[in-house]
């Protein structure tokens, strides 16, 4: 069972004239694996993986005024990495990161 979380911007304006450079640096993780008809982004932790594992851990869809984020596994890279990610997307503007019952996550 995965878990699903919401990144929502303060400033949709940003989200929108920032878009290309987010997706830049979804596609510079580490993890990145794969970039999935055009807007579902895919992680795969570095770590050792039993064949029967999916081919991805995190699924990041970067929607219309918002991120939605698929969590199905967090080894330390997807960790690391999605905290680079949210840190990086900080620096720049305001933001807030809820689990799907609209709870504040801790990310």
């Amino acid at each position: 069972m995965s878990a699903e979380f919401i990144l929502s911007f303060e400033d949709n304006n940003w989200y929108a004239a920032h878009l290309d450079e987010i997706t830049q640096n979804i596609t510079r993780l580490e993890t990145f694996s794969e970039l999935f008809e055009g807007r579902e982004f895919r992680l795969a932790g570095t770590e050792p993986r039993s064949p029967s594992d999916w081919s991805y851990d995190v699924r990041i869809f970067l929607e219309q005024e918002r991120i939605f984020l698929e969590i199905s596994a967090h080894p330390k890279s997807i960790e690391h990495d999605l905290s680079v990610l949210f840190e990086w997307i900080r620096s720049c503007t305001r933001i807030s990161i809820n689990d799907e019952d609209g709870e504040p996550s801790n990310w």
